[in-house]
């Protein structure tokens, strides 16, 4: 007698309001359990004195008291409570378990697809996609080194931020510099030990590491075969731009990964999916995280929402579309509550009037707008002058893909991923642009990074196809074609080191000289060090904190009423705006740094100023 099969699981109950209420309950209460953390986790003169951190600004943090400080954490961790509660008495009862049993068993289902997308890959396949992924690692590792890829952007992020505690961390952002959720990761490591490489350059290799294995396996479970979506994710990961902000620890890759798991949430929603919990959540949960990595994540919330709109719309679907709505106000609830001490500290105006995307006059916009376009997107793929011609290649490739596949011409091997995936790509490169003509803002090429990804996906769907074509003329071509591509990617590759290479000498250059300046600094008998530069005070601080964090050297960046300062540090040959009057050459020089020794004038009650320096502000 045959054993009986397991009974199949049971239908989940359409998704509804109890399963939104408890996604948004649950997280808003996470969300404002974290920001009263953060609040609480610093005493207020801890915290007023986060304007010393770098008094070049002249911008300064609100003005607030003990008491305010100490009513907006309990007011949070109030909230925490009131959505906790909430979210418990939904999951409450025979409604709520299965309500969680059903979730837990699509997210559960999602990952063995996952899972299967890459056990169904030949077994030559798979070790050479590991082998592949850990050269890619080993690589970055190399890249994220500070002699290959010199301490540049991500300088100020350990001296200003990382370095001060969790509560600048999250809530000093004298300019949108701060990739506050990068920053936090980077924080935790800095807390285990503080060096630069380990604090900043690890993470976020660690990060594209996961990031690239998301978007790789992504492509697998949406059916695009083995040799495009390799070529898609490797094509990616060595662009220029790619590799500089995975050496350089910052938040893009964090977005980019993020944006991958929305992106891949967005596909199975759009079309009709038996785990819509399982995508609800994730994007949901990728949208907050993304919106805290980097604000401009709402590009990619743009990008998803509005392919999950016209979707839904033209399915007639009025309840999908509450649905995305539902979705959406989680998203921005969320992320303002993270963000909550962020803007008690330094005022709301500098996260929502972020600088980098001010909005343009329109005809100033009007003008400048198809040289920021054209060299976007020559930027993503790799060279800022002339690599929209590879854009513009490879979308007139996806044209010719478009007509074979009205035409039924499709190879079966292209057809399946062609029809899941090149629309929503295509979606995904142009929303962003659009919104950004909506703002009148030119947005810096960087905070587009993972748009790329889209772009090399499609070309290489496109160039698949051509390797699989076997029609005249392209028949005569098939002998050639293999080497042509494949002397093409390692020209190209090749250009991508080269200019990544000689982009970083001048920025070596300068470290290795401030580098010089900082260990000569420390070979001297201690004393008060006067820093009035910007550049200097991040690179003498960097130095500081991470080769030296026992010692107790004091940069002071704007001198102090009746201190003598024995060291006083400026840029050679009158540069920058700290013009010192000094008697004397300075005891050390190179093509960055001046040092001079100041001998102590005595004791003395009175302010000790124009005998021996003088600051042009």
């Amino acid at each position: 007698m045959l054993p009986s099969s397991p009974p199949p699981p049971p239908t989940p109950a359409p998704v509804g309001a109890r399963f939104f209420g408890l996604l948004g309950l649950g997280l808003l209460a996470v969300c404002a359990a974290y920001a009263a953390l953060v609040l609480h986790h610093t005493p207020w003169a801890e915290a007023r004195q986060l304007d010393a951190i770098f008094p070049f600004y002249k911008w300064r943090t609100r003005v607030f008291s003990a008491g305010e400080l100490a009513a907006a954490w309990r007011l949070l961790a109030g909230s925490a409570a009131v959505f906790g509660t909430g979210a418990l008495l939904l999951a409450a009862g025979a409604a709520g378990r299965a309500e969680r049993r059903a979730c837990w068993r699509e997210l559960r289902t999602t990952a063995s697809s996952l899972r299967r997308a890459v056990a169904q890959l030949p077994a030559h396949h798979k070790w050479g996609a590991a082998a592949a992924l850990l050269a890619l690692t080993v690589f970055r590792v190399v890249l994220s080194l500070p002699a290959v890829t010199p301490e540049y952007d991500d300088a100020a992020s350990y001296t200003l931020f990382v370095s001060k505690g969790l509560l600048a961390v999250s809530a000093y952002y004298p300019l949108p510099n701060n990739h506050v959720l990068s920053n936090t990761i980077s924080q935790l490591f800095y807390n285990v030990y503080p060096g630069f490489w380990w604090t900043m350059r690890l993470p976020v290799v660690l990060q594209a590491a996961v990031a690239t294995a998301v978007l790789f396996v992504g492509l697998l479970r949406e059916r695009v075969a083995f040799r495009p979506a390799l070529l898609a994710t490797g094509l990616f990961s060595l662009a220029q731009l790619s590799l500089y902000h995975v050496a350089v620890g910052r938040g893009y890759w964090l977005l980019t990964a993020l944006a991958g798991v929305a992106f891949f949430s967005t596909l199975p929603l759009a079309r009709g999916t038996t785990q819509p919990r399982a995508a609800w959540s994730l994007l949901v949960v990728s949208g907050v995280l993304g919106a805290y990595s980097v604000p401009t994540f709402a590009l990619v919330l743009a990008s998803s929402f509005t392919w999950l709109g016209w979707a839904f719309l033209r399915r007639k679907a009025a309840g999908a579309v509450a649905k995305t709505a539902a979705a959406g106000v989680i998203i921005a609830a969320a992320s303002l509550l993270l963000y909550t001490p962020l803007m008690f500290v330094s005022g709301p105006g500098m996260l929502f009037g972020n600088g980098f995307v001010a909005p343009h006059p329109l005809a100033e916009f009007l003008a400048g707008w198809p040289r920021y376009l054209w060299e976007s997107e020559g930027f993503l793929a790799g060279q800022v002058r002339v690599g929209a011609l590879v854009t513009l290649a490879g979308l007139v490739g996806v044209f010719c893909m478009w007509r074979a596949a009205r035409g039924g011409r499709l190879p079966p091997q292209v057809a399946s991923a062609w029809q899941r995936l090149a629309p929503a790509a295509l979606w995904f490169m142009a929303v962003p642009y659009a919104v950004l003509t909506v703002q009148r803002a030119f947005a810096p090429g960087r905070t587009l990074l993972y748009k790329a990804f889209f772009f090399f996906l499609l070309l290489a769907l496109v160039i698949e196809w051509l390797l699989l074509l076997k029609r005249r003329p392209f028949r005569a071509f098939q002998p050639w074609l293999r080497s042509a591509l494949g002397v093409t990617a390692v020209v190209w590759f090749g250009y991508q080191l080269v200019s990544l290479w000689r982009d970083n000498l001048a920025p070596r250059r300068n470290n290795a000289a401030y580098h010089a300046a900082f260990a000569w600094l420390a070979s001297q008998p201690r004393g008060l060090v006067l820093v009035p530069e910007p550049t200097h005070s991040i690179f003498l601080r960097l130095y500081f904190l991470s080769e030296r964090p026992a010692a107790t050297w004091r940069l002071d960046g704007r001198p102090k009423p009746y201190t003598h300062y024995p060291y006083v540090v400026a840029f050679p040959e009158r540069r920058g705006y700290f013009q010192p009057k000094l008697a004397g050459p300075p005891a050390f020089h190179n093509q960055e740094v001046d040092i001079y020794r100041v001998p102590d004038p005595g004791a003395t009650k009175r302010p000790i100023e124009p005998a021996y320096w003088y600051l042009n502000d």
